[in-house]
Order: structure tokens, then sequence, then C-alpha cells
């Protein structure tokens, strides 16, 4: 069956802005330490939500850790069952705040723009997010960490109201010792600037969280391309999509790919080159957004499938 798009390119220019970073990114400094609100300085987790009424009943699910991969502590995330009640608090820590709820599936994490605990202003321009960690799942349990560039509103998952610029996302694997990671920004059509920048660190899935599973996370950084991204007006790749395949045209050197959905989640990932230049994909009918990105180009295209 054939599917039409149409499609809208976003070309962008990166040129050297300001460093900035997450506030605290090395978890060395904390607050209320030996308290069941301990918590590293400028995060929040279950014990700080917007809930005062459920905070007291919410286990304690962050700690300091002195297993650090650099510096003296690193952040422990650990998946706890919630006493007298049949579900499970996901080890969570955020730069935002928690709005939490009985149902696990009506919580998310959100930048409060009203109070300087819970946001952190940002106006620049990063290319990728990397850390150290390390994970002990349970079960089939998956934990992440999202990076949200916004404007106005943001919040994770995602919502039809929170004003988007970019989104990295990372799943954590099962490693015993200190392990990198690095995932890119894909950065959404917009003529927005971000104004704020909201991270979410899980030991589970938000949903459907295994007790004890546990997560450690240590030196978050923010790294920015130095080279400014050449003008590609002469050689954009286009994309179309055909029997659930996605055809790329236009490619000469290898290059990386992701597809995400409106919601931010990951739908494909991988590389294409000149000589493969087709992946095979199932798409719904809806927005999605793909990543293109080698050593010399960057760029973002959206997508709606009918």
């Amino acid at each position: 069956m054939m599917k039409s798009l149409h499609i809208i390119f976003a070309l962008l220019i990166i040129n050297g802005t300001l460093s900035q970073q997450l506030e605290n990114s090395g978890f060395e400094q904390w607050e209320n330490v030996g308290t069941g609100e301990e918590e590293p300085l400028s995060w929040s987790s279950t014990k700080t939500s917007d809930n005062s009424s459920l905070n007291g009943l919410a286990p304690q699910v962050i700690s300091r850790s002195t297993d650090a991969h650099t510096g003296t502590y690193a952040a422990k995330l650990v998946n706890k069952n919630v006493p007298f009640v049949n579900i499970v608090a996901n080890g969570i820590l955020t730069n935002g705040i928690i709005h939490t709820t009985t149902n696990p599936q009506d919580s998310y994490v959100y930048t409060d723009v009203n109070s300087s605990d819970h946001s952190q202003p940002f106006t620049s321009f990063p290319d990728s997010i990397v850390g150290w960690y390390k994970y002990t799942p349970q079960g089939n349990d998956v934990g992440n960490i999202q990076v949200l560039l916004h404007g106005s509103y943001g919040q994770l998952p995602v919502d039809a109201s929170t004003s988007i610029i970019a989104l990295a996302e990372f799943d954590f694997s099962a490693n015993s010792n200190w392990t990198r990671f690095s995932t890119p920004f894909i950065y959404y059509p917009t003529i927005n600037n971000p104004a704020y920048i909201l991270c979410n660190i899980s030991a589970g899935d938000s949903t459907q969280a295994v007790a004890n599973s546990e997560l450690k996370i240590d030196d978050l950084e923010l790294i920015y391309n130095t080279t400014k991204i050449p003008d590609q007006s002469t050689n954009s790749i286009n994309v179309t999509y055909l029997n659930d395949h996605l055809q790329f045209s236009n490619v000469v050197n290898e290059i990386n790919y992701a597809i995400y959905n409106l919601q931010g989640q990951l739908m494909n990932i991988g590389k294409i080159d000149r000589y493969n230049r087709n992946v095979s994909i199932t798409l719904e009918s809806g927005i999605y957004f793909i990543s293109i990105q080698s050593k010399d180009h960057h760029q973002s295209i959206k997508i709606l499938v009918d």
C-alpha cells in the first residue's frame, strides 16, 4: 500500500554557542544528606514531588553513592515497592519536578518555570549528551535518560503542550562496570529557541518498573560541535516513504539516522551510505522526525505519513 508524505526540511546551523551544562552534572553536591529527602543539589525525586500528600508515603529511591566514576560521589537510583499498595516506585531523578499520582501511567516530570529549584534556563544548542553508568536491571526492566530542550513549557514524556526544540534519549543496558554512553539531540523543525533544559533519569520502565532495578549515573556532559555546519542547500538529503520503505537519496558518505515519532520515542536507528539507502520500516499514520548526522552534515526532516 502506498502512503504519501509531505517533507519539511529544517537545516540546523550550529555556530559554537555558549557551552552551557546541566547543573551539578557530576552529582558531587548533595543536600539533606542522611535524611529521607537526600538528593543531589539542583535535582529532585519522589520525596520532593509536586504532590505533598504522597511525598511522605513515597520510598526513598535516590541516594548518594561513593562508587563514583570520577570525583567523590555518583547518584544511585533504585526501584522500590511502595508500602501498602501494589505498585513499584521508579528510581527517578530530574532537574525539573515530578508530578506524582497513585497511577504510574499518569505521572510525568516537568519544568516548573515558577521555581528556580525545579527549572534550569537554557539557551544553547548542544549536539549530544554523554555520561557514565552502571546498571543492574531486574527482569525485562529498561532504565533510560531523556534530555529535552524546550520553550515556555516542557514535560517528559513529551505531550502535545510541550514546546519541543530538541530531544536526546538513551536506554541503559546491563553493565556491572562503569560504561560510557553517548546519544545525539534530535532537533525538531521550529523557529523557536530553547528557553529551558529538562532531564529525566530512571532506573526502570516509567509505567512498569520492576522492583530492585538499580542504576548508578555520573559525569553527565553536553557536547557541542565547534565546527560550523556547512550550507546544505546543494546537498540536502531527500527521503521518500513507499511500500513500508524509507528511501534516502542524495547520499554521498556514510551517515547515521534516527527516526522518532511525535512523542519522542525512538522508532528506528542505523546507518546508510550511497550503496545502501533503503530502510525497511512500517510507519503508522502520523508525524515523524528523521535526524541525519555525519561528520560534516546535520539535517532534521519532518514527515507526515497519511
